[in-house]
């Protein structure tokens, strides 16, 4: 498989998405979360939603026989393990952030997601999948609807109740297929068919990712959010070995994660 990823700050002052893929022989799973910026530690909360993806996938018997199962029990698990941290704060806190999840196993592809962070499946240079924001458009102050301002129904984290992520019927693959999870920073300052034709035309596929979030950030014209996007192009062969992009190594992130590493692992129990 081609596989690629790419994480960039933009013009925000750290960067909140996290990104990784993790395999298991031909089981591969692709996880993206972006941390809500409105919102403090929206760093923890995408690093949570990464690590428990993580240590539940090593956890589960592969191939997995229920994804959907999978995917409502890695974002159930991070919900209640960010509310924990935020709440743990002095003064309390309510981190947050989106997730997209792609399962790749047996030459089919399973995907879900909360949020606003998107799901792509390209084949012969058309999109034949797309994820549907969890999302509306905000009112301004004459009451009109701004499409370009919208806020999020869906994310992990923040509520009490965790919400229902949004998973797709498994779709069957084809050599030269080609999955990307990204973040709203590269989608949202790209038109679609920018997106296309470099994804299906520009090879390796590191190349067509690094060109992307540099048209992305440009676009934003010095107001870039962060941009992340994760590809793997379809060859019929198993995932490389898992990798991830987690923005700065901050002392007080690193060591809430080393914290909440060792929750999860005591309370994931092995399947």
């Amino acid at each position: 498989m081609d596989i690629a990823r790419i994480s960039l700050q933009g013009d925000r002052a750290n960067n909140q998405d996290r990104c990784a893929i993790f395999n298991h022989g031909k089981s591969c799973l692709m996880v993206l979360a972006d941390g809500l910026g409105g919102h403090p530690k929206g760093e923890v909360a995408a690093q949570i939603m990464l690590n428990v993806c993580e240590q539940i996938f090593s956890k589960t018997p592969k191939p997995i026989s229920s994804p959907r199962f999978f995917f409502h029990h890695c974002v159930t698990h991070a919900h209640k393990l960010i509310n924990q941290y935020g709440q743990a704060q002095r003064p309390s806190i309510a981190p947050r952030t989106t997730v997209v999840m792609a399962l790749i196993q047996d030459g089919y592809c399973y995907w879900s997601y909360a949020g606003d962070s998107r799901f792509y499946l390209l084949r012969n240079n058309n999109i034949v999948l797309q994820s549907t924001d969890h999302s509306v458009p905000q009112r301004d102050a004459l009451g009109e609807e701004n499409p370009g301002n919208r806020a999020l129904t869906r994310c992990v984290g923040g509520q009490r109740s965790a919400p229902m992520p949004s998973t797709e019927p498994p779709f069957p693959l084809q050599p030269n297929d080609l999955v990307l999870l990204c973040s709203d920073g590269l989608w949202n300052q790209l038109p679609r068919q920018q997106l296309v034709e470099t994804l299906w035309n520009v090879f390796p596929l590191k190349k067509a990712l690094h060109m992307l979030g540099a048209a992305a950030e440009s676009n934003a014209q010095s107001r870039s959010d962060n941009i992340s996007a994760l590809g793997v192009r379809i060859d019929g062969s198993g995932c490389a070995s898992a990798t991830s992009i987690s923005g700065e190594n901050e002392n007080e992130l690193l060591s809430a994660i080393d914290h909440l590493n060792t929750l999860i692992s005591k309370s994931i129990p092995e399947t």
